[in-house]
């Protein structure tokens, strides 16, 4: 892993992508996935809203994340959610951290913009590597090893996934029909020590054919009380205010 370098993260809007970006993105794409086909990678970002590019000190985009924006009502409920769909940073830069300091400085400034719509994380995870991402950065996902998921982010996440792809969801799975584009098998498959964790464990058992490309539909809310980590640090740092004002408001209303 690079460790003499940083990539900086920036949020692009997906119609300023250059031509020339999109040959990058592809390229890099296609180092480490299988089943790739250019037509379908084009008409995947084309029905995003952003690019969260990673860029070395020389401007060369190393990795990437394609994110969509919903808003939807469940049970007379306004909730917002941001999708990510195509995820990768180039190998060299394995751990480090510019991916989710600018993805949560984008969710703290969504949530921050309508404080009080509920924000959740929308994704779709063929990989134990980006599942992994929720266990380290929030409280309450789902789904998980631990807990059964509640009735409300059950009825989000099977809306969502039903939303998106009508043809191929089935009860919390995103069965393909036919093979697709899928993390090569080394960097796919687990080893026996991380097997030993039970998020991976149960992300292998739960979406068996991850393989071949099936992917499982998770879902998280992004709050100050529900992030970990980084994730909480830059979420009290952005929406630290309104937490603030929002305790102060209650106490004039008590008194």
């Amino acid at each position: 892993m690079t460790t003499n370098r940083k990539l900086n993260g920036a949020i692009v809007p997906r119609r300023e992508v250059s031509k020339c970006q999109k040959n990058t993105l592809f390229d890099l794409w296609e180092s480490y996935y299988q089943n790739v086909d250019r037509a379908m990678f084009e008409e995947d970002l084309a029905e995003k809203d952003w690019i969260l590019t990673l860029s070395d000190e020389e401007g060369i985009i190393r990795g990437f994340t394609t994110m969509k924006f919903y808003e939807l009502e469940i049970r007379g409920k306004a909730i917002r959610a941001i999708f990510n769909g195509s995820t990768i940073i180039a190998r060299d830069y394995w751990g480090e951290q510019e991916l989710v300091h600018t993805w949560c400085r984008f969710m703290a400034e969504l949530k921050r913009n309508e404080p009080e719509i509920a924000l959740y994380w929308y994704l779709i995870v063929s990989g134990f590597r980006t599942y992994m991402f929720l266990p380290l950065f929030f409280r309450n996902f789902y789904p998980n090893y631990e807990t059964a998921t509640p009735a409300l982010e059950q009825e989000i996440i099977d809306t969502l996934g039903e939303m998106k792809f009508p043809e191929e969801y089935r009860e919390g799975i995103i069965r393909v029909q036919d093979p697709r584009e899928c993390l090569d098998p080394d960097l796919a498959v687990p080893t026996t020590h991380k097997l030993r964790n039970p998020h991976i464990r149960f992300f292998i058992e739960r979406n068996k054919e991850y393989l071949r490309g099936d992917e499982m539909v998770c879902l998280t809310e992004f709050t100050i009380e529900n992030t970990k980590r980084t994730a909480h640090q830059i979420a009290e740092e952005i929406l630290g205010s309104l937490k603030t004002a929002k305790s102060i408001t209650k106490e004039v209303v008590a008194s």
